[in-house]
């Protein structure tokens, strides 16, 4: 090959790579947080604050509605915490140490060790089967750490790898957006349908981002986020714990349950 022609060659390959279509300079930033031990998350889906953080260790996770504190409604707590506010920011649910906590009250928690979830004697009306769903991502968002341990998602879902960054007009705003694809397998091996993933920035910040299940050529939308914040670390004072919280045992069946009376384990401070 001679020199005119090496020339050529590099080039069009350089020409070729302007072209290329690359994740937003900020994605792969996120993907260092998300995967980190400390991080912050704050979004809206369907005009409910939802915020997952990860601090010293802990994960912890709640819900808020209109400045008030979405309402916990249980046999333990039948009115839900329709006294508390924005400024008491205790958590919702919480992993620590090997167990999972969950909040009635700012000072009230139930407690269960991770080697229980399998217990067939949990009371279903205390919904541990979700409490991972309740401390991850949402999936939009877990495109920058698939394999959170807390994330669980269908064996037939693979996970998302990018496609190709667009412009894209959402609600007649345009954005640069991300686009990630994952597979729906069939249980014999082949694809049954697709998952696509949009993130969206402006400004070179995540703002936006959309799932939508693609068919037969047709985009059927699954979710929205509006996404606030992606920090490196917990606010100061966001999550509050005082370490005096009363914890009870989560309900096995037994007497304490059709009591309506957990059994009282310590405080938290005593048992992490």
């Amino acid at each position: 090959m001679n020199l005119k022609t090496l020339f050529l060659s590099v080039t069009l390959i350089f020409l070729t790579c302007a072209n290329c279509s690359a994740e937003q300079i900020k994605a792969q930033e996120y993907r260092k947080i998300l995967a980190s031990e400390n991080f912050y998350v704050e979004y809206d889906d369907n005009n409910l604050k939802k915020i997952i953080a990860q601090d010293n260790g802990r994960r912890m996770a709640r819900t808020n509605l209109g400045g008030t504190h979405r309402a916990i409604v249980s046999i333990l707590n039948p009115v839900g915490n329709f006294l508390a506010n924005e400024r008491e920011k205790y958590p919702e649910f919480m992993f620590a140490n090997g167990k999972f906590y969950k909040f009635l009250e700012k000072d009230f928690a139930l407690m269960i060790h991770e080697d229980q979830l399998d217990d067939e004697n949990l009371n279903p009306g205390e919904g541990w089967g979700t409490i991972h769903q309740s401390l991850s991502l949402p999936n939009e968002l877990a495109i920058f750490n698939w394999h959170d341990k807390f994330h669980e998602v269908p064996a037939a879902l693979s996970e998302p790898v990018f496609i190709e960054s667009t412009k894209k007009i959402v609600d007649g705003k345009k954005y640069d957006c991300d686009r990630y694809e994952s597979k729906i397998k069939t249980a014999a091996g082949g694809q049954s349908a697709t998952i696509i993933f949009d993130l969206c920035y402006t400004g070179g910040e995540l703002v936006l981002a959309q799932s939508a299940l693609l068919t037969n050529g047709k985009e059927y939308e699954i979710n929205k986020l509006i996404v606030k914040k992606i920090l490196p670390s917990v606010p100061s004072g966001d999550f509050k714990l005082s370490g005096k919280e009363k914890i009870h045992a989560a309900g096995t069946g037994d007497m304490n349950d059709l009591l309506e009376n957990p059994a009282y384990i310590g405080r938290l401070n005593e048992i992490q």
